[in-house]
């Protein structure tokens, strides 16, 4: 979605101001990204209930909204696909509204499984000033990310960055200062890439790595897909695979995204299946036995190897062990990988 279209989905939001402003809202912006995130000071919840914002291992959004908000109706879907997709890796959602709860409630139990995140009412507008008012946010949907205590992001939710924030964040990959100071060296990187001038681009990959390779954990994939399909160098590729194995040893997260690169990314050719395999297993040594997502990981490689029974009976464990909010969806993975092997036996 273009910024000119996420401008035009930004509805101005009807906020009282008091008559004496609270110290959270001053005549200049007071509350940014990499400040302390506010407290919620909540009256009411419509449903669920959060007290603070304050656990180390969660991500939080806190998102600004109203039922007469057509723009904040188009999002609501998109919020709850990313609250059920990731609230079982510590993902709270809190949606904020200023309306009276006679008015949010019914909305909300019309929505029923659609809208199944937090959701308060901001009755005194406090919440509303703290946030809204402090960040100098004029319109709704509106959301914050927190992480630690601190705020990593504001912005519209149907932003695409929104989703890579919060998958950033949950893995501890998100952190916008380090991004800022990488992202020359980055720009580098990708020109290098592109008059293929590789020797450069390897030198400018590594010094971003360098900075935090947990945080920048995709740029060390990224090199191995640059060495593969633009240098063409398979031996230089296969490598350096093994040595993200091996550097990334504690980090599900690199393991993870490198294994899917070889196996399913667009354009990767050849693709070393076995390489793959080697960082699957690699994650899923860092999950307790029986993870869902470790073994769901493992079936999807095995899939895209062509080794269909196989995906098919760890995708049914996947499933078994999968968190009940998400069972529908490892469900329909399932199905299709009953229908492939059933096809190719019968081919065979």
């Amino acid at each position: 979605m273009s910024l000119f279209n996420l401008r035009n989905l930004v509805v101005p939001a009807i906020v009282a101001v008091a008559t004496v402003a609270s110290p959270a809202v001053a005549q200049e912006q007071t509350l940014k990204v990499g400040s302390n995130a506010p407290a919620l000071s909540i009256a009411n919840w419509v449903q669920g209930e959060v007290k603070d914002l304050n656990d180390p291992n969660k991500t939080y959004v806190v998102e600004f909204w109203a039922t007469w908000c057509g723009p904040c109706k188009q999002s609501i879907p998109h919020i709850n696909a990313l609250y059920k997709k990731l609230h079982s890796r510590g993902l709270i959602v809190v949606g904020v509204s200023d309306e009276p709860v006679g008015t949010v409630k019914p909305f909300v139990t019309k929505m029923g499984s659609e809208m199944s995140y937090n959701v308060a009412c901001d009755q005194d507008k406090r919440t509303s000033q703290d946030w809204m008012q402090a960040a100098k946010q004029n319109g709704i949907p509106c959301a914050f990310v927190v992480r630690k205590g601190k705020i990593l992001w504001i912005g519209h939710p149907m932003d695409k960055e929104f989703e890579n924030v919060l998958e950033g964040s949950l893995t501890g990959r998100y952190n916008p200062e380090l991004t800022k100071q990488a992202q020359p060296t980055i720009r580098a990187a990708n020109e290098a890439v592109r008059v293929k001038n590789f020797k450069d681009a390897w030198k400018h990959f590594d010094t971003v790595i360098a900075i935090d390779p947990q945080v920048f954990g995709d740029i060390a994939v990224r090199k191995y897909k640059v060495m593969l399909v633009d240098a063409k160098d398979t031996v230089g590729a296969r490598a350096w695979g093994e040595e993200v194995i091996k550097k990334y040893s504690t980090d599900t997260v690199t393991l993870a995204q490198l294994a899917k690169t070889i196996a399913i990314s667009d354009g990767v050719t050849p693709r070393d299946f076995d390489l793959a395999i080697q960082a699957a297993d690699a994650a899923g040594k860092l999950s307790k036995a029986g993870d869902a997502p470790s073994l769901a990981l493992r079936a999807e490689i095995l899939y895209a190897a062509g080794k269909f029974n196989d995906a098919k009976e760890l995708q049914y464990e996947a499933w078994m062990a999968a968190d009940p909010t998400e069972k529908a969806d490892y469900l329909r993975v399932l199905e299709n990988y009953k229908k492939v092997a059933a096809k190719a036996k019968a081919g065979a």
